[in-house]
């Protein structure tokens, strides 16, 4: 560790999560049930990952920290939490009647980025025309296996 920033964070940890830290140890220490904190901890890595203070693998990282096997859980982790976002999105558009070409299914079914795929649910909440309007928004990155430290 680097000692304490100017914001109070340690090292390249955001300031935020380690509220969260302290906030469920204190939990913990007044006797609140585990199952209980672990909710309210879980509620606020998602907190932090949707208003980008935390990207989402190091969200699964943190999170796959309560398992047994923390590697393989954060990867599945991420890979299912994405695949789940670019199904809303599909979900949002088929329900508002909007038409999906395959020239978007694919690469939104392909895409990497939490942070894209949150904005073109928002955008499929309120777009217009059909799925043009999405055409640019994101690059076909083939999923990578599971990050080993790299």
């Amino acid at each position: 560790m680097n000692g304490p920033q100017a914001d109070g964070a340690q090292g390249d940890e955001p300031s935020e999560l380690l509220d969260l830290y302290r906030f469920t140890t204190t939990c913990l220490g007044l006797g609140i049930p585990a199952d209980k904190v672990a909710g309210d901890f879980v509620f606020g890595l998602e907190d932090l990952r949707q208003r980008g203070v935390l990207p989402l693998e190091d969200m699964a990282r943190v999170r796959g920290t309560m398992e047994a096997d923390p590697e393989p859980w954060a990867a599945g982790f991420a890979a299912g939490y994405l695949s789940a976002w670019a199904a809303a999105i599909l979900r949002v558009l088929d329900a508002r009647g909007i038409a999906v070409s395959k020239h978007f299914f694919r690469p939104l079914n392909l895409c990497t980025d939490a942070g894209t795929l949150t904005r073109l649910l928002e955008q499929a909440v309120t777009v217009a025309q059909g799925t043009d309007a999405f055409t640019g928004e994101f690059t076909v990155d083939p999923r990578p296996g599971p990050s080993h430290g790299s």
